[in-house]
């Protein structure tokens, strides 16, 4: 990777045309992420190993694969602070949504 991936130790919050979630990004290869309700609290959270590839300046392919083998692949922009997203589910339905993020202070306060 020619420069360093800006997520690491930062939390951001993402809104997609149909949910919320946090991303905390603890590592180059390690990603906590957490549902966000409605009402804005908090929902369940899963820690996952991330692969990381720059495709340009400021833009970034994230990949993982979740507990129930669900699969997501992000083209995140941090230009633009955008993210596009590409679920396959356990039964192998797809679905693609578009969000934008801004960085959050974890729980404890820190930014």
């Amino acid at each position: 990777m020619a420069k360093p991936f800006p997520a690491v130790g930062h939390r951001y919050l993402v809104t997609f045309s149909t949910f919320r979630v946090e991303l905390h990004f603890t590592s180059i290869t390690s990603l906590t992420y957490t549902g966000i309700r409605k009402d804005g609290s908090r929902g369940p959270s899963e820690t996952v190993a991330i692969r990381v590839e720059e495709l340009r300046d400021d833009q970034f392919l994230v990949t993982w694969q979740e507990a129930d083998k669900t699969t997501v692949v992000h083209v995140e922009d941090y230009a633009r602070h955008t993210i596009v997203t590409n679920i396959t589910n356990p039964d192998l339905t797809f679905f693609q949504d578009h969000g934008t993020f801004v960085q959050v202070r974890d729980p404890a306060g820190a930014l």
